[in-house]
């Protein structure tokens, strides 16, 4: 694995960049749909519970269906799935915006559509995941940073900035807006698999959808690759979410920011991941992917130690920035590794088991975040304690740097753009 690939770039092709302007509209009426739906809740009612419980709702079909979805997945041509994913939520959008124009809704109904508009969300993210090798012409690492980049622009950028204006124009009309978007990309997808071969894969009907849900899981356990890159997610991911959850605060209290500084902080970030996304090839065809990972998680530890004992404005912006961009290409680099390790006919299962991981630890991780907040303000004081979860994140994170270190290489896993992933469950010599 500590080969650097030496296959030269070439040009993605023009569907892909199709594809990709259809994840743009989608990454930015999701961005707008996030800040609506949130936003309509708080007009129906005061009560913090009653309005993260539609907040959550959007969430947590990745934990309910996140795995069945990858059969779903592996049995369905996937740009025809993601089409009728994004016709789905222009409908419901349509349908939501309609009754919010002509009627009063209650919270009941708001949470129904965030657990369908998620749901919708699982079917089209692990399509799109799976379907970047079959578009991307051998450029896949390329084209995931590509993605990545737009994903992170068009909904931190566009998407969310872009509902809250609409907001000011009339409840209804960020949810329009969403349906004008999904609509639009449905259609495109639509005209794009009629330019390209979509079969459905083979070996597709092998079983019923729960066991080749479970088989995606056995995949993902028996390959040391997945196996390390999994668990690594799962650490990642816990102790991420649990800086985030007392990160309004540590903004407020350590670094003494307000709304604006907050926001441009969060840019900051942003602006960090859209460049690790785009550099994310050029430093596997340099490093190799086995030393790329390893730089990318040392790069997290210290900036995320820093974080935590130097707490000052000028210095978490820049660490932010350059954590987010470690965070954005390891997250390019682990997605591009499975594409090309796995068989097509599987990867939507094996993509669905590390999406269930990551929204699911973060859900953990959220909570360990604000345990160990409350823990420790008796003890440390609470400016003190809100540094806790990035001193925690940095030390396990350098803890699992080196547990990795030998287990990567020997796992082999080069990146080797070299057409097709071969077709069985695992790579072969594994």
């Amino acid at each position: 694995m500590s080969g650097a690939s030496t296959a030269p770039r070439t040009p993605l092709p023009s569907r892909f960049w199709i594809f990709w302007s259809c994840l743009t509209a989608g990454s930015a009426a999701d961005g707008m749909t996030l800040i609506a739906l949130t936003w309509a809740a708080s007009t129906v009612t005061d009560s913090a519970l009653a309005i993260s419980l539609v907040a959550m709702a959007e969430r947590l079909p990745w934990l309910l269906f996140a795995l069945p979805m990858g059969a779903v997945v592996d049995r369905l041509p996937r740009i025809a799935l993601m089409a009728a994913a994004g016709a789905a939520r222009a409908v419901a959008m349509l349908a939501l915006g309609g009754l919010l124009l002509t009627s009063d809704v209650s919270i009941g109904l708001l949470v129904a559509f965030a657990l369908f508009f998620g749901t919708t969300e699982v079917a089209y993210g692990i399509a799109a995941d799976t379907a970047v090798p079959l578009l991307a012409a051998g450029g896949v690492a390329q084209a995931n940073g590509h993605v990545r980049a737009s994903q992170i622009l068009s909904n931190d950028f566009v998407g969310r900035p872009l509902g809250g204006l609409l907001l000011k124009a009339g409840l209804a009309v960020p949810f329009l807006g969403n349906a004008l978007l999904n609509g639009a990309s449905a259609g495109l997808l639509l005209a794009l698999r009629r330019r390209i071969e979509d079969p459905s894969p083979r070996s597709a009907r092998d079983g019923s959808v729960g066991a080749q849900a479970l088989h995606g899981l056995r995949l993902v356990r028996r390959d040391p690759l997945l196996r390390l890159l999994a668990g690594s997610a799962a650490v990642l991911n816990t102790l991420y979410a649990a800086m985030l959850a007392g990160q309004v605060l540590f903004v407020r209290e350590s670094l003494g920011l307000g709304s604006l500084g907050y926001a441009l902080l969060l840019s900051a970030a942003a602006v960090g991941g859209v460049a690790g996304s785009q550099y994310a090839r050029r430093l596997l065809d340099r490093l190799g992917a086995a030393r790329s990972l390893l730089t990318a998680l040392l790069t997290m530890a210290l900036c995320f130690l820093g974080v935590g004992f130097l707490p000052t404005a000028p210095v978490v912006v820049v660490l932010y920035a350059t954590a987010s961009a470690a965070v954005a290409f390891w997250s390019v680099s682990t997605l591009t590794l499975r594409q090309l390790a796995v068989g097509s006919h599987v990867l939507g299962r094996v993509n669905a088991t590390f999406r269930m991981v990551t929204f699911g630890m973060s859900v953990v991780g959220m909570l360990l975040g604000g345990v160990l907040v409350e823990a420790a303000t008796g003890p440390l004081g609470a400016e003190q304690a809100l540094r806790v979860p990035y001193w925690l994140a940095g030390a396990l994170y350098l803890l699992l740097l080196v547990f990795l270190k030998p287990r990567l290489t020997a796992a082999g896993s080069d990146v080797r753009e070299e057409g097709e992933p071969d077709g069985q469950d695992a790579p072969s010599g594994r």
